[in-house]
């Protein structure tokens, strides 16, 4: 007996291998998703330091998934000058600096595919709120802890995987809400060479799927996603 268990314990293993796999995979994107939503980070408002912890948490995520650093100076962060206005018929109430998160898997290949998700909200909601005026943590699980979980996930599944045809940049994009600013800032300032890009996936409110449906938009942006996803 004390022969065959320790035999039998490694063939248990064997055989469940692949499911604790993607148990363990499952419950690191439920971890991701927690932390980001959670009020620690106070609702990630680009420029406040709910939104600087999920940037340091994220390039830790980065650099444990081995991803190559491809913002300023060698780091993931790609840091970004914006106007924080609550009014955009105000002059702008202040300035503030937010960070866009750059990782990138480099496979060899000719060609590259952006994957990116903002990880920002809108705070306590002093903006972009459904009840203005009520100051409270707007967690934003959906929108979007949800896209940038998947990001991660998708990262580490591609870190771990032999896929050889093309290269991949993940970007976790700041001040979206607020008008664009994180993903404007990088197509103004690109840390690659975007001619090689071949296609973005940006992952939106993937947290919520209605009737086991998955919604993809911008199929019109290129006749390659036309004729992959064809309209009804």
């Amino acid at each position: 007996m004390k022969n065959i268990l320790p035999r039998l314990v490694v063939l248990s293993l064997c055989l469940l291998g692949p499911q604790l796999h993607f148990a363990q995979s499952l419950l690191d994107l439920r971890v991701d998703l927690v932390y980001l939503a959670s009020d620690y980070l106070e609702g990630r408002e680009a420029g406040k330091i709910g939104e600087d912890r999920a940037g340091e948490y994220l390039a830790q995520r980065f650099a444990e998934i081995g991803l190559q650093p491809l913002g300023d100076d060698g780091s993931y962060e790609q840091s970004f000058e914006f106007n924080y206005n609550t009014n955009p018929q105000a002059s702008p109430e202040e300035t503030r600096m937010a960070e866009n998160l750059i990782g990138y898997l480099d496979r060899g290949a000719a060609t590259t595919l952006v994957i990116g998700a903002h990880y920002d909200h809108i705070g306590r909601g002093a903006f972009g709120s459904r009840t203005p005026g009520e100051s409270a943590i707007h967690n934003g699980a959906d929108d979007n802890a949800s896209g940038t979980a998947a990001l991660l996930y998708l990262a580490e599944k591609l870190a771990k995987s032999d896929l050889k045809g093309h290269n991949f940049l993940f970007i976790a994009f700041s001040a979206e809400e607020m008008g664009l600013y994180g993903s404007k800032h990088f197509v103004k300032y690109p840390t690659i060479d975007l001619t090689k890009v071949t296609a973005m996936f940006n992952m939106d409110m993937v947290g919520r799927l209605k009737d086991q449906s998955l919604i993809i938009n911008g199929a019109g942006t290129s006749p390659v996603w036309k004729s992959l996803f064809p309209q009804n």
